[in-house]
């Protein structure tokens, strides 16, 4: 449906119940019973996006496997520690522009045999 007559449509619902008599709104009614449990929310819905901006990736997060600072695989081991301290349960990189070009089969298998990928901002 195109959006103006959607908006007619919608509109004119709106009008025809008005003249109607029928109420636009209802009373609401919300119960609180804090001592039930409620449905189980997976801790993955509350991950971490990490921003590609100035020096948090590289250096601050990735420091390369051949750095003399501290690293996990080539991952700053103060930022492992830190993220298993307050119990992050999932990191999300790359986003925004940086994920244009990005497909998530491009980083399987060996370093060496991954495609280069090139992004908006690297052209």
């Amino acid at each position: 449906m195109r959006r103006r007559t959607f908006l007619r449509t919608a509109a004119g619902a709106a009008v025809g119940a008005a003249g109607s008599g029928r109420a636009l709104a209802a009373d609401a009614e919300i119960e609180l019973s804090p001592g039930n449990p409620g449905a189980v929310i997976s801790p993955h819905l509350y991950g971490h996006f990490i921003e590609h901006l100035g020096g948090v990736i590289y250096d601050g997060i990735w420091v390369g496997r051949g750095s003399k600072i501290p690293n996990s695989d080539g991952i700053r081991t103060q930022f492992v520690e830190d993220m298993k301290r307050i119990g992050a349960p999932n990191l999300r990189w790359p986003g925004g522009c940086f994920a244009d070009g990005y497909h998530w089969r491009d980083g399987i298998g060996g370093a060496s045999q991954r495609p280069r990928t090139y992004n908006y901002w690297q052209r």
